[in-house]
């Protein structure tokens, strides 16, 4: 199969999204692990008649140095939002948002699976540093709910006020999106990574792909439809996380001095594996 990244610029994993049933919960509980959020923000985008609109959803984001998380909630389920479906499939990770320098030549260089029409969307900024509306231009794949994630493009067009210093200052030390993890039957796997390489992903053997500097991880668990079963983050120390999971009473699954693997499956559908940076 032709990757169509290889004979164009590449593509990067902009960010992850959680649907969550709880937003200000969800809030609660990445503050309570030391993590900085923006400030809540309702999406707007343009309709077909130049109107801006609502677009159904609220967020808060964790801003990194390199990707960033969203926690997004459904709304308004009659606002037309492509993740409303989502809701009734299940909660947790769902979003694959990669990144586009241009929208408009990624829109071509992945016209094998058909995305759709690029979107006009906005949220709202403000932090110490700068204050203003984010925009970004955005475009998706064909998505059932069902599906491993939903595949977005991003062209950022006002990255300063996306990521104002302020926001990447966490009080646990968090500094980067390492990767994302996926688990189910090898079919399952097989038919998801062949997609992620139409989406512009390289694979670089052992069940990896990489997006720029984060990578994918595929991992066989032998039955089941292939779904997001990881998050991995690096950190500058883990003294300061550790000390928040125990005080939340986060089960850990792994605990060293290296790495911290809290098991979030209840609250997030997945894994947090903290690494501290090399």
């Amino acid at each position: 199969m032709q990757n169509p990244a290889q004979t164009s610029s590449p593509i990067f994993l902009d960010h992850v999204g959680f649907i969550v049933e709880d937003l200000p919960a969800s809030r609660a509980l990445f503050a309570g692990l030391g993590f900085t959020l923006t400030e809540r923000a309702d999406h707007t985008r343009t309709n077909a008649q130049g109107e801006k609109v609502s677009a159904g959803s609220s967020q808060h984001s964790i801003m990194l140095g390199t990707g960033y998380i969203e926690l997004m909630q459904i709304t308004d389920r009659q606002a037309g939002h492509q993740l409303t479906p989502a809701i009734d499939e299940r909660y947790g990770l769902h979003v694959l948002a990669l990144g586009a320098g241009d929208a408009q030549a990624c829109h071509q260089q992945v016209a094998g699976l058909k995305p759709g029409p690029i979107m006009d969307w906005a949220r709202p900024v403000s932090t110490p540093e700068r204050s203003g509306l984010a925009r970004f231009r955005y475009f998706d794949a064909p998505w059932t709910a069902s599906d491993p994630s939903y595949i977005c493009w991003v062209e950022q067009v006002t990255p300063e006020l996306v990521r104002s210093p302020s926001l990447l200052l966490h009080p646990n030390g968090a500094l980067a999106l390492a990767g994302l993890s996926y688990s189910g039957a090898e079919s399952a796997l097989q038919a998801w990574a062949e997609r992620l390489q139409q989406a512009g992903a390289q694979p670089t053997g052992g069940g990896r792909l990489s997006l720029g500097p984060s990578w994918i991880a595929l991992e066989s668990s032998g039955t089941g439809s292939a779904l997001p079963s990881a998050l991995t983050l690096v950190f500058s120390s883990l003294h300061d996380l550790s000390q928040r999971a125990e005080r939340l009473q986060l089960r850990r699954l792994h605990d060293s001095p290296e790495r911290l693997s809290l098991d979030l499956r209840d609250v997030c559908g997945l894994v947090l594996h903290a690494v501290v940076q090399a």
